[in-house]
């Protein structure tokens, strides 16, 4: 008989680096919504068997104001009801150019003209939306607040049940970003599978935080984590 999975289901922050670029049709007049044309810089060969322009990939909402998670957990909640689509959102902030932008991010849609729709439907749900400024585009550091259904595969390592290619392993303690991208490029210059994008985060569980790693491949599996994971963890000081 196989060991009972253990499955986790967490809340928490995720932090990356995205390049994210204005979008300038396929949304409400004068609202403000930031793709991310390559979500996961790491991550090389990321379009290689993926067609450009499908589907939207990572879309940022980007909002009027600060939203507590509860008013767009609520919405998002409202809008699934009837939705076609099974998206994903989480809330977070963007900081891009010195500023701080309040965002929406959306995940799984099928199609760029759900974009209009869904915007429609957190209209109707009270979220306001920010009038598009100048175009931006360039690099931002992201922060997402996030549940999490994890399967736990070992103690401190989790694959994501929701997202199949992203694998996650605990760290001793919270690591600053600029370190963090030192630590991630000294482990990539020393593996020939390098071919990983990695973001840091953390959990809450049992009334404390867990930090961990989070690590995107689409062809990620057990060995590959473990691997990951023993890089970092030798690594970390």
């Amino acid at each position: 008989m196989s060991a009972k999975k253990i499955i986790l289901q967490r809340y928490g922050n995720l932090l990356k680096e995205e390049s994210l670029v204005t979008m300038q049709d396929k949304i409400l007049p004068n609202t403000f919504v930031l793709e991310a044309p390559e979500p996961f810089p790491g991550f090389f060969d990321y379009y290689s068997e993926i067609p450009l322009d499908t589907k939207p990939l990572y879309i940022y909402f980007v909002l009027k104001r600060l939203y507590t998670l509860e008013e767009v957990t609520r919405a998002t909640q409202n809008i699934k009801k009837y939705f076609d689509v099974n998206f994903n959102a989480a809330a977070g902030v963007v900081h891009m150019y010195n500023k701080v932008y309040h965002v929406i991010r959306v995940r799984h849609l099928d199609s760029f003209n759900q974009i209009v729709d869904l915007q429609a439907g957190y209209i109707d749900e009270g979220i306001e939306f920010k009038k598009k400024p100048k175009d931006l585009k360039g690099k931002a550091i992201i922060r997402l607040k996030k549940f999490f259904t994890l399967e736990e595969i070992d103690e401190g390592v989790y694959f994501d049940m929701d997202e199949l290619d992203h694998g996650y392993f605990a760290i001793p303690d919270k690591l600053p970003w600029k370190y963090f991208e030192d630590l991630t490029r000294r482990v990539k210059n020393n593996w020939d599978y390098s071919a990983f994008d990695a973001a840091i985060g953390h959990f809450h569980q049992s009334f404390g935080i867990v930090d961990m790693v989070r690590i995107y491949n689409p062809n990620i599996d057990r060995e590959y984590l473990m691997d990951v994971r023993k890089l970092y963890l030798e690594r970390i000081k």
